[in-house]
């Protein structure tokens, strides 16, 4: 199906016109992107003749469409037929999940029919004879004529200062998951969308914060291999500041629309490495530290300890890294897990893994190492991380080979 994207910046209302800014975008340049990543092959923006410096960096093109800009008097002539039309009013801020399905609605709608939200700042339409020249005037018809069909979402239109205002915080919120642990829903978040609010205009993109993710894993497991009291509380500090931080590239990537397949799999491998990097440097720190630990194994036992929480990390890792690549996926959060499946809910090993999963989060364990460090107990986390990993490794390879059993 090709897709056709129509962006109407005609009419705007917004204080300035397509470059109001909202969380750190244009309207103009808000509604191309969206439009990008919904899948649009070709992507058209109507401008008034007074604003087409305003949107002049878009023709370049981004997210592999260019952007053909024209003003109102002008028609468009596509590359080729369009099976279907995706058209937005640029000063509207849409739910990207509510643009998401309504682009899919168009697979199961017949030819001629188009549907629009409550107030035709969105349209979806199947033309019944594809022309290849449209103008502005045609689309206004079809915008006019669709019925009102499409629902769920949000849509804030952008008519003043205030409403700008507006969009943004329901831009920012829906960052908030709802598979976030109890640390980082009423901690981590928070600190993390205020910073994301205060990167959104710069140049920082998302590969950007998870290189300065990993640079802090790398750092706090330094500091643990260091050992002594003071190694320990610094790798703590910083493990906890690398997971609020780690938050920030989906923010920047979820609201600025800048995914990528590429940018997803950079951060979970560099979640990875630096708590594999994190666990055998609390294992070599607490061997350093307490080179005179009681008992048959001695201060070997921490190095045990780190290689066991490591190996453990390193065999899920393995699971998951094949379920993502079969599955074409780059986010460790598109796996899930038996007990998460309703139709298993009833199961009691289901219901006690769901009861307690916040507790197996990485959000709180990385602040319950961060308060063990105070006390100058970081290293022995590895008493519950060894085989915790280890339990989740094997869980993990149970549940592939059960799926993929006949």
């Amino acid at each position: 199906m090709h897709l056709l994207a129509v962006i109407d910046a005609t009419e705007l209302e917004a204080p300035e016109g397509p470059a109001t800014m909202v969380a750190g975008l244009s309207l103009v340049e808000r509604a191309a992107r969206l439009a990008a990543t919904t899948g649009a092959d070709e992507l058209v923006i109507w401008l008034p003749a007074d604003q087409l410096d305003s949107a002049s960096a878009l023709s370049g093109g981004f997210s592999g469409i260019d952007a053909t800009i024209l003003t109102p008097e002008h028609s468009y002539t596509a590359a080729e037929k369009p099976d279907a039309l995706l058209i937005l009013n640029a000063g509207a801020v849409c739910d990207r999940s509510l643009v998401q399905a309504a682009v899919e609605s168009l697979e199961d709608t017949d030819p001629g029919a188009a549907s629009r939200t409550s107030d035709s700042h969105l349209v979806v339409a199947r033309p019944q004879r594809p022309k290849p020249k449209l103008s502005l005037q045609e689309l206004g018809a079809i915008r006019s004529d669709a019925r009102p069909r499409l629902s769920g979402g949000w849509i804030v239109y952008v008519d003043s200062p205030e409403a700008a205002g507006r969009a943004a915080r329901r831009l920012w919120n829906s960052c908030r998951k709802a598979e976030d642990g109890i640390v980082a829903r009423y901690l981590n978040r928070h600190l993390s969308i205020a910073t994301s609010r205060l990167l959104a205009p710069t140049f920082v993109t998302p590969n950007h914060i998870t290189a300065l993710t990993f640079a802090l894993g790398i750092a706090a497991a330094l500091a643990a291999a260091h050992g002594e009291y003071l190694g320990f509380l610094i790798a703590g500090i910083l493990y906890q500041l690398n997971s609020v931080i780690d938050g920030i590239d989906g923010e920047l990537a979820r609201v600025r629309y800048e995914f990528s397949f590429l940018g997803e799999w950079l951060d979970t491998i560099s979640d990875d490495l630096a708590d594999l990097l994190i666990y055998i440097g609390l294992g070599i720190g607490a061997w350093r530290t307490m080179a005179d630990a009681p008992g048959p194994w001695g201060s070997e036992v921490w190095l045990w300890l780190g290689l066991l929480a490591a190996a453990g990390k390193v065999a899920s890792m393995a699971v998951y890294y094949h379920w993502l690549i079969r599955h074409g996926r780059g986010d460790l959060l598109a796996f899930q897990w038996d007990f998460e499946d309703e139709d298993v809910g009833d199961a009691f090993m289901a219901r006690l893994l769901s009861s307690t999963r916040y507790l197996f989060r990485k959000d709180f364990i990385v602040f319950a190492a961060m308060i063990a460090s105070f006390g100058g107990y970081l290293p022995h986390l590895l008493y519950a991380l060894a085989p915790g990993n280890i339990i989740v490794a094997i869980s993990v390879v149970v549940q592939q080979l059960r799926g993929q059993s006949p």
